[in-house]
């Protein structure tokens, strides 16, 4: 890794900031063994002029999944379920599900949802987040905008059976609650909360202190300000610590949500050592969490290449047949045509607040970003970032 070439990650961070494009944004990167950049520019908090500094925490949302991914698959090593099991055994009323049909008929399943299916978010599952483009997306928006305090998982659960899917499980990729419904599995798989399971097997074992369902009293401070985009306005608040669920204002209160799709909280250097379990193939600091097949099988491509392209690779906007789908993961098949520098079978995902992680084994190399600004890829940073750290290869 050539460290004058490297310094470009900053340049590109600079300008991001500068142009108002986001407040604050942090870079990490690891290769080879070794971290052999970190920096921040800008603010976790604007108005204060709070700046943006290593021990910040951010809202990693959607990178929450790769974690709840790893939880469930550790549970298959012990025997508990297949990867083709109908999830139904596990959870009754799935056997119950609809599926919106031509003309809005509703259809009966033709098969049952597996555990791939909701892995590699072929379930028929969505989330909401166009909702004038399909009346299924429209309840799963109203489901959201329920006033009220956050859910118990089950209850979120329970609701979002009552909705039917999009498709036949396994006929289409959609991007969806699906890894929720996984963490609901690793509870009653386990007999934990999800919260009690990520703790115990992964971020006490890799002394991940500060990823979390919850930010204590003490460390709010740390929480990085969450922006958006606002027309007419290169950038808004949407939410301070004050304002979250994350924030623990009460002795003993927990969220009620622990949301296995996007409800943690992280720090770059925690994340980092989630990312390199998964680069050493499952173990870190002689702490295995997953066999090393178990990661190359997660890691791999799991989805027929009629489902491709993806509605979301995670990384640009465009929809590019470069990119699969593992187990909990975005893969890159094709690096000549994946519209941006990397490695074919380098793996990864990002959070809803633009944060985002990549795995390259072929280079042993990790980059991560983060920054707390909505909706994500809107500036298109993650490409930016990523082909600043592989121009700095020799």
């Amino acid at each position: 890794m050539n460290i004058e070439r490297l310094a470009q990650v900053s340049d590109f961070m600079q300008r991001y900031v500068e142009t108002g494009k986001t407040a604050g944004i942090q870079a990490l990167v690891f290769h080879r063994g070794q971290e052999v950049f970190f920096d921040q520019v800008g603010y976790r908090d604007l108005e204060t002029k709070t700046p943006m500094e290593e021990d910040t925490i951010f809202r990693i949302y959607s990178m929450t999944k790769a974690i709840t991914s790893v939880c469930l698959m550790s549970l298959l090593e012990e025997g508990h379920f297949q990867l083709d099991d109908p999830v139904e055994w596990w959870i009754p009323e799935m056997s119950d599900l609809l599926v919106y049909g031509e003309g809005g008929k509703l259809d009966v399943l033709t098969q049952a949802v597996t555990f791939r299916h909701l892995l590699t978010h072929t379930a028929g599952f969505t989330y909401g987040f166009e909702p004038d483009t399909h009346p299924i997306e429209k309840q799963y928006a109203d489901l959201w905008r329920v006033d009220g305090p956050p859910k118990h998982l089950p209850d979120l659960i329970r609701d979002v059976l009552k909705i039917p899917l999009l498709f036949q499980p396994g006929s289409q990729w959609n991007y969806s609650v699906a890894t929720d419904i996984c963490g609901y599995l690793v509870e009653l798989i386990s007999g934990q909360t999800l919260a009690e399971f990520m703790q115990q097997r992964i971020f006490d074992p890799l002394g991940m202190a500060d990823t979390s369902f919850v930010v204590s009293r003490k460390d709010a401070h740390r929480l990085a300000t969450l922006y958006g985009y606002k027309q007419g306005q290169a950038i808004e608040i949407l939410s301070r610590a004050d304002d979250l669920p994350y924030v623990d204002h009460t002795e003993g209160n927990e969220p009620r949500l622990y949301s296995g799709g996007a409800g943690l909280v992280s720090t770059a250097r925690d994340y980092l050592k989630f990312a390199r379990m998964l680069l050493n193939g499952g173990v870190m600091n002689e702490y295995r969490v997953l066999g090393r097949k178990t990661v190359e099988w997660m890691t791999q491509n799991h989805l027929d290449a009629s489902l491709l392209p993806l509605a979301n690779n995670g990384i640009v906007t465009q929809r590019l047949k470069s990119y699969g789908f593992g187990l909990g993961f975005c893969i890159n098949l094709d690096a000549a045509k994946a519209g941006t520098l990397g490695s074919t079978g380098d793996f990864g995902w990002g959070g809803m607040a633009d944060t985002y992680c990549w795995i390259d084994p072929q280079e042993q190399l990790i980059g991560i970003l983060m920054q707390q600004f909505i909706p994500s890829l809107y500036h298109g940073g993650r490409r930016s970032f990523r082909n600043a750290v592989y121009q700095a290869l020799t």
